[in-house]
């Protein structure tokens, strides 16, 4: 457009040149139609502008990850005037979802009509704006230029996979209930071990109302019978580095375990404290299936953007728990300060897991590998490795390919 500016402003100094130095019929006719041009053509602009039409059409606004989405758009050129310059620009969460999904420069004939139709699987969690950003038209000697924005923008939800058991390859998802409890359980079943202030996510049924009246401050009592159906769940949410096509495919894969987990244990009433940090560190409690929903869809769009260390946040959450809890811990990424502070968690008497899906690169990789194959299972951590575990991710390789 601006090379198109420059020409037109060169021709309209010639032809006033010519009319200056040659005053005739024609020098002024060819100065007039230079005049007139850029006014017609800005008319016609406003014509074409106010008469095309588009339309959008999506099967529905909620997905889980996998589903097909059924995207088609319309552009109708209804008037007997030629659109040499129309340009849909599409949003960019969109071109990164659907592949071929791109900016369309087009020219429609008159009383025309283009079809764009996108039938694709959606291969990652989260929340995107879907369809037309917006439609720039220029006149026909590209001088003007209109920005039409669309009225609504598409936004879509994609939920993360709940996968069923049969298809995890993790031994202990499959042994009975029992086996999930904390060392605890040899203990009596409804014995008080111990009495403590109370943390933000208890719940208000372990208050113990007679001490709290007496020191005037909340306190908690810790019961055998509360600790052996209750884990900590450890989330990390640390900004992962890495091609962006990767580094979705491990945050999605350690989001869909963490919930098809959850909906497990909370289906057999075992009491979940998830653990994250998002400016400061939160613990949110779920007693029952009740609650599944509201962690589904908490889980569903976390992003994973924090910059502080996950091992810091672990330091924080073991020096919060009471003793001998029973703790899941779901990194997308380990390095070598991670191992330490699992350490200091299995020193602490917690039964520890691990769920990872890659070792973070560095000088100490191969260290980390090694630990996480012989010493931690030594230890007596359960390691799981969410990409090699897990029979499902050939199905995803193939979706993507």
């Amino acid at each position: 457009m601006k090379r198109n500016r420059i020409e037109y402003i060169i021709i309209f100094v010639l032809s006033f040149i010519y009319i200056y130095f040659d005053g005739g019929f024609l020098p002024y006719t060819l100065f007039y139609i230079v005049l007139l041009l850029p006014v017609v053509s800005f008319i016609y602009l406003l014509v074409i502008y106010n008469t095309f039409r588009y339309g959008e059409n999506m099967n529905k606004r909620e997905y889980q990850k996998g589903e097909v989405l059924d995207y088609t758009m319309s552009i109708h050129n209804p008037t007997p005037l030629y659109i040499p310059y129309f340009t849909i620009f599409m949003h960019m969460e969109g071109r990164m979802l659907i592949k071929g999904m791109k900016n369309e420069h087009l020219a429609l004939k008159p009383f025309s009509r283009q079809d764009f139709n996108f039938n694709v699987p959606i291969l990652y969690r989260g929340k995107y704006k879907i369809g037309i950003s917006h439609i720039e038209v220029r006149d026909f000697l590209n001088l003007f230029c209109f920005k039409y924005l669309p009225g609504e923008t598409k936004l879509i939800r994609v939920f993360p996979r709940i996968l069923p058991m049969d298809e995890m390859d993790i031994p202990y998802m499959r042994i009975s209930e029992n086996d999930y409890l904390s060392q605890n359980k040899n203990s009596g079943h409804t014995e008080i071990r111990d009495i403590r202030e109370y943390m933000y996510g208890d719940s208000l049924k372990k208050i113990h109302w007679k001490l709290s009246s007496k020191y005037n401050k909340w306190l908690t009592k810790e019961t055998n019978a509360s600790s052996e159906k209750e884990f900590w769940l450890l989330v990390n949410l640390e900004q992962i580095e890495g091609e962006s096509e990767e580094v979705l495919n491990i945050e999605d894969r350690t989001i869909e375990v963490l919930v098809s987990m959850a909906r497990v244990f909370l289906s057999a009433n075992i009491v979940l404290k998830l653990c994250f940090f998002r400016k400061e560190q939160v613990t949110l409690e779920y007693a029952d299936m009740n609650g599944f929903d509201q962690l589904y869809e908490l889980l569903a769009f976390m992003p994973f953007d924090q910059k502080v260390s996950f091992g810091e946040v672990m330091n924080y959450f073991i020096d919060s728990m009471p003793e001998r809890q029973s703790v899941m811990v779901f990194s997308p990424v380990i390095d070598e300060n991670h191992l330490d502070s699992l350490h200091k968690m299995n020193v602490n008497g917690h039964d520890v897991s691990l769920f990872y899906c890659a070792v973070s690169e560095g000088d100490m990789k191969k260290e980390v590998e090694k630990a996480l194959q012989e010493e931690m299972p030594e230890m007596g951590i359960r390691v799981v490795n969410l990409i090699k575990n897990m029979k499902i991710f050939d199905e995803d390789k193939t979706a993507a390919g």
